[in-house]
């Protein structure tokens, strides 16, 4: 246990550490040793064990954490965490019980009774501590709903947070959103005369532009995307939207496309003669191809509504999404238009293209590396209506009158002006509604070639067809059709291929927000 102690004593909290937590830490090192006695018995690889460790180690870094820092949470979260290290503990008490019925009283491995036995207990705990450090981000968030500071520089819980990435991007995160807006973005910001906007290329069903630029090995070629803001300086705060876009621009320049699904930012220009600031996102060095939009994706003639991706991929593509909207939220900025054209679907196993990969020369990978054979990794895109969570006065309750938007949005948003401010709660509104496009692996819009526009999708609407031509209209109620149809696919038709948890977790997204528009104080919907 001399490993416990160190950490406690580098934790600088001792016997003030409450006993739970060092109970679970002291249960944790012994499964996590006894693990590696295992598998080096049996002559494995040490892979697994490594991702053990690597697990273990962040978990127990946000243990300590907590630990540290519980006197100042709200009491809702202090009571969620202790069941949630309640309940860690009695699994950690099974895994050691069972770990002792493979040994012999000499402590050698009863390799036959392991090998049926014994086995599968330590193949599960790689998945079992990836779980448990998904729900201790979950009361991470909670606890930055709850007004409260992550970690105190120089604090005890700022040396744990450098242990475990999640929470040392939480911190960075809070740390730029709590920057003088008046504060430079980047060292290097990008300047208008490096992107030419002719030179730029739009992507079908997308809210944001591609930028191939030269790169020094051909084989790697730079793929920049240009994210647009209009405003008008005759009708727009020009000075807030500048501040805005700013504060956006530096809290993504912390952004990691792999943790967070969320693209980062090289700056932002500004485009006086054009109306506009154009925020200039990264994709990832090992992208050779140009990405596509959920939409496009879901409405490709090739795909036609019939790809086929397991439980686990979409599983993931979801999780993934709502970690984007998640740090959005962290930073306490709301989106405010969640929807396929502002996802992008990067590959999921970039190649490079053969021969010259130029800008101009950039190709789209082989048929089977690509949607629909391999769904890929979303990224959260279209920043143009950002604004930070507080600001209710920035907002003009502008509402929209297109009906392919409106149909992610709560009814207390439809109309020219909408009855409610935006919040976070509208936000996870969208998220669902296209959680629902995700389970089904359908778009609620189509493309028509005869009209030459996007229609309903009438496979999914069914009898809800009429409400959203409401939509269209302008129709009183029509909103609350829609959202009343949204619902009844949650609930008939997503568990079906999802399960009943991810039914759940839709139905939390969309009940959000009260028949009035008030935002309800929904603990899970929060979690």
């Amino acid at each position: 246990m001399a490993g416990v102690d160190v950490a406690l004593g580098i934790a600088g909290i001792g016997v003030a550490l409450p006993a739970l937590a060092e109970t679970v830490v002291r249960y944790g090192r012994s499964v996590v040793s006894k693990y590696s006695t295992f598998k080096d018995s049996q002559g494995e690889h040490d892979t697994q064990k490594l991702l053990v460790k690597l697990h273990w180690d962040e978990i127990q870094a946000t243990i300590l954490f907590f630990a540290t820092s519980c006197d100042r949470f709200d009491p809702t979260v202090r009571d969620l965490v202790e069941a949630h290290l309640q309940t860690l503990l009695k699994k950690f008490e099974v895994v050691i019980l069972n770990l002792h019925k493979n040994l012999r009283p000499d402590n050698e491995i009863r390799r036959l009774r392991y090998a049926v036995f014994g086995k599968h207990i330590l193949d599960d705990l790689i998945n079992d501590l990836e779980k448990w450090q998904t729900r201790f981000l979950q009361y991470l968030q909670l606890i930055t709903f709850t007004g409260h500071r992550l970690i105190d520089p120089g604090s005890p819980a700022a040396v744990l947070a450098e242990k475990a990435p999640p929470l040392k991007a939480f911190t960075r995160l809070q740390d730029l959103a709590a920057i003088d807006p008046g504060h430079n973005v980047v060292p290097n910001p990008p300047k208008e005369s490096d992107y030419p906007d002719s030179l730029s290329i739009s992507l079908r069903c997308c809210n944001v532009f591609v930028f191939p630029r030269p790169s020094t090995s051909p084989s790697a070629p730079t793929i920049d995307l240009l994210d647009r803001r209009y405003c008008d300086k005759d009708q727009d705060n020009v000075d807030y939207i500048r501040q805005i876009v700013r504060q956006t621009a530096r809290i993504l320049s912390a952004a990691d496309p792999e943790a967070m699904g969320i693209l980062p930012c090289r700056g932002f220009i500004h485009r006086p003669r054009l109306g506009r600031f154009d925020l200039v996102l990264s994709l990832p060095s090992t992208t050779t191809t140009y990405p596509r939009s959920l939409r496009d994706l879901l409405t490709d003639p090739l795909h036609g509504g019939h790809a086929s991706h397991s439980l686990t991929e979409r599983l993931f593509f979801a999780k993934r999404l709502a970690q984007a909207v998640f740090y959005m939220h962290t930073s306490k900025l709301v989106h405010k238009n969640i929807r396929p054209e502002s996802i992008l679907v990067l590959p999921a196993a970039p190649s490079t293209s053969s021969g010259d990969s130029s800008a101009g020369q950039i190709k789209r990978q082989s048929k089977k590396s690509v949607f629909p054979y391999v769904l890929g990794r979303p990224a959260l895109v279209g920043f143009d209506n950002v604004r930070q969570v507080e600001l209710d006065w920035a907002s003009k309750r502008n509402g929209t009158l297109s009906w392919e938007e409106d149909i992610y949005q709560h009814p207390s948003r439809h109309g020219a002006t909408a009855a409610r401010y935006y919040s976070v709660q509208h936000d996870v509104y969208s998220l669902g509604v296209v959680l629902i496009e995700i389970a089904l692996l359908q778009s609620f819009v189509v493309f028509d070639e005869e009209l030459d526009d996007f229609r309903p999708n009438v496979a999914l609407w069914g009898k809800a067809l009429p409400s959203v031509e409401g939509l269209k209209n302008g129709e009183s109620g029509a909103g609350e059709g829609v959202m009343a149809h949204l619902e009844k696919l949650a609930k008939l038709e997503v568990p079906v291929v999802m399960g009943d948890k991810y039914r759940k977790v839709i139905l939390s997204c969309l009940d959000g927000i009260g028949e009035q528009g008030e935002e309800t104080d929904d603990v899970e919907l929060r979690d």
